[in-house]
């Protein structure tokens, strides 16, 4: 009797034991809620309470989505978990990331969800936008005509069809330099001569200089500010005519840099260096961010990417405006050499202004009759899945 006693008392704390295991993850749920910053992605939200047939239907998928997002010590399994397969494997928790040799990175994809290999329409990966394309780089050079706006386009090669000798071979073999969509579209009979005229690829350029500028620091996405320092110069140059004599050099200082990608694989460590401008006892003043915009910064609050650099040195260009998209960054400093203003402003969060706001801020960026450069700055991915037209759209609608 008395062993038969102890044997349940063993089951009874083995079940509760097991049972207190089980409830762990979920007393840290409560306890230490999870950080979506880990993932950087929207969580699911709690299924809350049904309102009607279709929503008590819908609700065990909706608390299932919920308890995985937010199961105790989830961040730590995710990076655990990543770690493993890439001290295994080499390989990333991620199919937004290709690995390609020298340790370099790619972007293949922007968003988890959508098609794969999308970003790689640079290099041509089912690019079917070819009539769409032509019209957007048509329709900016008529818009710049009819508004009598000094406006060019440089579109930014990204590091595919740069750095294309070090992406696997299955990629490689689809980024031909004198085959990738862009350099198709500027020797394209529809183009126009005058759009033709205005915009600027430096492709070759580029591929020409990456073996002395880190165009692209191996583990990024966006260029560093020495890529953006080479190709500005050569904006300048092709655009304006303006030489390297122009202005004071920037110095760039190498600092460890953690990836502009690395959110993407949560726990490893893919540090690169990469060159940052420094301002110090230089001419030039940084300014980032809607403080930068007294005259209408409730309207910069809404705009994530924004600024103003001032160089007091003598013989510099005009104002310059940049529009761009998140590439301008890093280029915003390095045009700073050579004006006496640089304005800067993104064009990601354009849909959040209402139409008098835009308005105001058109009338910032584009004043008639003055001595302003206008450069709208795109790199190719997003030229060919049409930024040209979405931008347009709310910039330059018709009739306003």
């Amino acid at each position: 009797m008395i062993r038969q006693t102890a044997g349940a008392l063993r089951a009874h704390a083995a079940k509760l034991v097991l049972t207190g295991f089980l409830a762990l993850p979920m007393a840290a749920a409560v306890l230490w809620p999870v950080d979506p910053s880990v993932e950087r992605r929207e969580l699911a939200p709690a299924a809350g309470r049904p309102q009607n047939i279709e929503e008590a239907l819908a609700w065990p998928a909706k608390a299932e989505a919920w308890v995985n997002d937010h199961f105790g010590w989830r961040p730590q399994m995710v990076t655990g978990f990543a770690r493993l397969r890439y001290a295994l494997f080499e390989r990333f928790p991620t199919t937004r990331i290709v690995a390609g040799s020298d340790d370099r990175l790619f972007l293949v994809a922007h968003d988890a969800q959508g098609e794969r290999y999308k970003a790689l329409v640079a290099c041509g990966w089912q690019f079917d936008r070819r009539a769409r394309v032509l019209n957007d780089l048509n329709r900016f050079e008529r818009t710049m005509r009819a508004r009598g706006i000094p406006g060019k386009l440089l579109v930014v090669p990204s590091a595919p069809a740069v750095y294309r000798e070090q992406m696997p071979a299955w990629a490689a073999e689809r980024c031909d330099p004198d085959k990738v969509p862009m350099a198709g579209l500027l020797k394209a009979p529809e183009l126009s001569p005058a759009a033709r005229s205005l915009v600027y690829f430096p492709l070759h350029e580029m591929r020409a200089m990456r073996e002395r500028v880190t165009l692209f620091p191996k583990n990024f996405f966006h260029w560093g500010n020495a890529g953006a320092g080479a190709v500005a110069a050569l904006a300048e140059q092709h655009f304006w005519r303006r030489g390297l004599e122009t202005g004071t050099p920037i110095n760039l200082v190498a600092r460890d840099t953690p990836s502009d990608v690395g959110f993407m694989f949560p726990g490893i460590e893919r540090n690169a260096m990469v060159e940052h401008a420094d301002f110090a006892g230089s001419t030039i003043t940084p300014c980032y961010g809607p403080d930068c915009f007294p005259e209408i910064k409730p309207i910069m609050d809404k705009l994530y990417l924004i600024g103003r650099y001032v160089n007091s040195a003598p013989g510099l260009g005009p104002r310059l405006v940049l529009v761009t998209d998140s590439f301008g960054y890093n280029a915003l400093p390095m045009f700073a050499r050579y004006h006496r203003e640089v304005v800067l402003v993104g064009t990601n969060a354009l849909e959040s202004l209402s139409q008098g706001e835009l308005a105001r801020l058109r009338a910032l960026l584009f004043v008639p009759g003055s001595d302003d450069e206008v450069l709208f700055l795109y790199h190719d991915a997003t030229v060919l899945a049409n930024r040209i037209d979405i931008d347009f759209n709310m910039l330059f609608p018709e009739g306003k």
